[in-house]
């Protein structure tokens, strides 16, 4: 008998309504994972993840306020918190750094989103990949 492996949940939070749909659109086509939702404000992605349970959330550093690090710790602070792999534009050392202090579990740069989120997700979810 096959066995039947849940599809982890992924919503993704960011301001920018062009790549919101380029990554959802991308999401969507990762075998063994399904897009939880989307958001674009911080009140948005709160109540987003309260409401969809996603076992990971992107979220860009940009949003909210304190360039989204604030956003980090409310998410991480939450019962159940997902996974939070952090949007930067660009992907250094700094922003590593700053979004590993927020309680972020990872960082992917916006230049490099599609192999960085591969790489991502493979050490968030080893058995999903």
């Amino acid at each position: 008998m096959e066995e039947i492996t849940r599809l982890r949940k992924v919503a993704i939070a960011d301001d920018s309504p062009a790549f919101l749909a380029a990554a959802a659109n991308y999401v969507a086509s990762l075998p063994g994972f399904m897009l939880a939702g989307i958001a674009s404000t911080a009140p948005q992605t709160l109540a987003l993840v309260e409401a969809a349970t996603p076992d990971v959330l992107l979220l860009d550093l940009g949003l909210g306020p304190k360039r989204g690090m604030e956003l980090v710790q409310r998410v991480k602070a939450a019962p159940a918190a997902p996974a939070v792999v952090a949007l930067a534009l660009f992907d250094t050392p700094e922003a590593l750094a700053a979004a590993k202090r927020a309680g972020a579990d990872e960082l992917v740069g916006k230049e490099r989103f599609i192999a960085g989120l591969s790489q991502a997700l493979a050490r968030l979810f080893p058995s999903a990949s």
